[in-house]
């Protein structure tokens, strides 16, 4: 195969440079990686440029570990965030399930609730952590209401942030 075809459908380059292919499921991730995913996290909006000069890759190898990062599923999507990010409200739901419920069962009705940010399968006395953020504290509260009443949820308790320090 050409190095410059694209991959086939399941697969992507590997950017060793030597044109090679991967099942998408395959990805390994090495501390460059972990690096950039780091970097994005403080602020996606950044140039490729910088995140090369931080990584210390040339700019296309930046762009070829993007482009598997997005191809592995490991970035899934993109976000638009109107107004001051830091001044959101933001809380952690602690959820409790029903015996017998399954976080798997809930997490496709708890990504439809609009404040989510992320969820998190946990062990422990709790079953799931659910990030939320809002503009105001009533988009919280909204959140943890539709989340308490949704079947197989037991129990959820509210931890409002009141100051962060990183990121």
């Amino acid at each position: 195969m050409d190095v410059l075809s694209p991959a086939p459908a399941g697969f992507i380059r590997h950017c060793d440079g030597a044109g090679g292919i991967l099942p998408v499921g395959d990805l390994q991730m090495d501390d460059k990686d972990r690096l950039l995913l780091g970097l994005l996290r403080r602020d996606a909006r950044r140039p490729v440029v910088a995140l090369a000069r931080d990584l210390g890759l040339s700019r296309t190898a930046t762009q070829d570990r993007l482009a598997k990062l997005q191809a592995s599923g490991t970035i899934t999507r993109f976000t638009i965030v109107g107004g001051d990010e830091q001044a959101r409200e933001r809380a952690y739901l602690m959820v409790r399930l029903e015996k017998g419920a399954r976080c798997a069962q809930i997490v496709p009705k708890v990504r439809a609730i609009a404040e989510v940010e992320a969820i998190h399968s946990v062990t422990g006395v709790i079953d799931m952590i659910v990030c939320v953020a809002s503009e105001h504290v009533d988009g919280i509260e909204r959140a943890r209401v539709e989340l308490a009443g949704l079947a197989g949820v037991a129990e959820v308790s509210t931890h409002v942030v009141l100051e962060r320090f990183v990121g």
